[in-house]
């Protein structure tokens, strides 16, 4: 099967399965994969009934970004498909390649729309070379299972939507899709100086290491995807079973019960909290912290209070249940304001306020209406009139955990908190 007959095959199989998706976006970075991809796409766009468009992504990073951005838009009306460039700035970064990849999906996925998928180049070397380094990485089955031809994009960003990413070609070499695009089109494609560069891994990988192994193992790359390919079925069937745990483990759908946890089997307890760190949208825990999951958080004092941050996230404990924090998103508070007329709803901290809301049984003849209103975060002291409790035990009594009663929010009718809502900090 070419190029082109794996694309529509691909693309046909999608129009059963993600029937809302009218629309491709094509991740032109003007190099030789995705300028084939391109080429084959809007051969197939209209025919299957897709809206197609590109963008291009000019990270600043290389001398030549200018000429790239520019050989980009040559192939895009070369073909006649409407073409976005898209700057962004690069944080410096430990790895700067994972920083680059990390600014370009959040810039792609900003201008996604929700009827668009995003079509990506990468086939069955590239899919080799990413097993290889995961495995030089000490990847466990999920971070084998490499690339998928369906996955999401989810942005630290929480403002941005997840976006889809669609692989059509990981069975496809690198050398059918070279030979492809040399017979549709002889115009001029980017030649990133930094592909053939040792110094970065993946260089290093496919001008050495991947041709050292074909001298000896001509089918290297298809044999190593493959092994990327069952790999995946066996992360997605550790996905199901570890589903299935998690409904016994967490009964209110946000927390996990430690005692639960305790109770199973070190590589049971392992997959299910990786499963759960994933369906929160978390990024993986490193290998590292496991033991420490285990023995600071798992196997802590019933009354202790630990946390385990990584990455802009924590795992907490309260009260025999193991919580997950997206400490990266957690916002101060504005200053307290005035709510004039309570009957009306107020806009504060993001969100709009409603008396009925917050008050559903306060009549519109209260007297506590001739009072004064305010709406204030908790700064300590306060005693919630409504239970006749102070506010610190009525949250000992609600099962708030510590790291979030400072999110509490109070609503004060002169000098009495009719009203307590908790601004929502869980992953």
């Amino acid at each position: 099967m070419n190029p082109v007959a794996a694309l529509d095959a691909f693309l046909r199989a999608r129009q059963l399965d993600a029937p809302h998706i009218t629309g491709l976006v094509i991740a032109l970075s003007a190099g030789p994969d995705s300028y084939a991809l391109l080429c084959a796409a809007k051969q197939l766009a209209s025919v299957l009934g897709f809206r197609l468009r590109a963008v291009h992504v000019h990270h600043g990073l290389h001398p030549d970004a200018d000429s790239w951005a520019l050989l980009a838009e040559q192939q895009a009306a070369a073909w006649q498909v409407p073409l976005q460039v898209l700057r962004v700035q690069v944080p410096v970064q430990a790895s700067i390649e994972n920083a680059a990849r990390r600014a370009r999906y959040d810039a792609i996925a900003a201008l996604m729309s929700e009827s668009e998928a995003l079509l990506l180049a990468h086939h069955q070397d590239d899919q080799a070379e990413t097993l290889l380094l995961r495995l030089m990485r000490g990847a466990g089955v999920q971070g084998l299972a490499a690339m998928r031809e369906q996955s999401l994009w989810r942005s630290s960003n929480a403002q941005l939507p997840a976006m889809l990413r669609w692989r059509p070609w990981l069975g496809q070499s690198r050398q059918a899709v070279t030979h492809w695009r040399n017979s549709v089109s002889e115009l001029a494609v980017v030649q990133d100086p930094a592909n053939a560069d040792p110094r970065f891994d993946r260089s290093l990988l496919r001008h050495q290491l991947l041709p050292l192994l074909q001298q000896r193992w001509p089918q290297a790359s298809q044999l190593l995807a493959r092994s990327g390919q069952q790999l995946a079925q066996q992360a997605d069937a550790l996905n199901e079973l570890s589903d299935k745990l998690l409904q016994q483990l967490s009964d209110d759908g946000k927390t996990l019960n430690i005692h639960e946890l305790n109770a199973l089997s070190d590589a049971s307890r392992q997959a299910a909290i990786a499963r759960w760190l994933q369906r929160k949208g978390a990024p993986t825990l490193p290998h590292r912290y496991w033991p420490r999951v285990k023995g600071e958080l798992l196997q802590a004092r019933a009354d202790a209070q630990p946390q385990l941050a990584w990455a802009g996230w924590s795992l907490r404990r309260y009260r025999e249940r193991l919580y997950l924090r997206h400490d990266e998103l957690i916002k101060d508070l504005p200053a307290p304001t005035c709510w004039s007329n309570p009957l009306e709803p107020i806009e504060w901290a993001g969100r709009m306020w409603s008396l009925n809301e917050l008050c559903p049984h306060l009549s519109k003849n209260d007297p506590l209406l001739d009072k004064p209103w305010r709406i204030a975060p908790r700064s300590g002291g306060e005693r919630f009139s409504k239970h006749s409790i102070s506010l610190k035990n009525w949250c000992q009594e609600q099962g708030i955990p510590p790291w979030q009663r400072d999110r509490l929010i109070c609503i004060w009718a002169g000098e009495k908190v009719v009203a307590v809502h908790l601004m929502a900090d869980e992953a």
